[in-house]
């Protein structure tokens, strides 16, 4: 919970620096595993490339997901990424993500400690997105591939490496 006040401090305090944020909510599903949701900001510079490149800033965790009511592993995804927005002019956009972070699950019981809990994470992200004229809404639809960078058995057992988000954002 302290994760999710920061974020949404540092998300407040990024918004008084500009008309280009967009902050909003983002859905992640793990392939086969896990639902992971939280919040999502994008920011483009008026100075670069306004409207095609976004850097971005994510907080999702099962424990607003999967974990939320139940037994399941609470596991925690703090990534920033780099955004290009092809198409700028059109409603529809194809979008190409590159995203990197961190990855924490909570083993909770002592037992587990000795597994592997933490990684880095890089990970290739396609989507497509949609650009509302009237509102000053936008929606993310992508498919990322989480790539491995340790040997095998190293990694968190519940970090599969293809996954699916929904993103939708408001323009602050």
């Amino acid at each position: 919970m302290k994760h999710l006040i920061f974020s949404i401090v540092l998300l407040g305090g990024l918004s008084l620096y500009g008309q280009n944020l967009h902050v909003g909510i983002k859905l992640q599903k793990t392939h086969l595993m896990y639902w992971e949701n939280g919040i999502s900001a994008r920011y483009t510079f008026s100075s670069f490339k306004p409207g095609q490149f976004y850097v971005g800033l994510d907080y999702v965790t099962s424990r607003l997901g999967t974990a939320l009511g139940s037994n399941a592993l609470k596991q925690d995804n703090y990534t920033v990424s780099a955004a290009w927005y092809f198409r700028k002019e059109k409603a529809f956009r194809i979008v190409t993500n590159l995203n990197t972070g961190y990855f924490h699950a909570d083993v909770e019981e002592e037992i587990f400690r000795e597994l592997p809990h933490n990684a880095f994470l890089l990970s290739p992200e396609v989507g497509l997105c949609y650009i509302f004229r009237s509102l000053p809404l936008a929606m993310n639809l992508g498919a990322g591939y989480n790539i491995n960078l340790v040997e095998e058995g190293r990694s968190p057992g519940t970090l599969q490496p293809l996954f699916y988000n929904l993103g939708i954002y408001y323009k602050i």
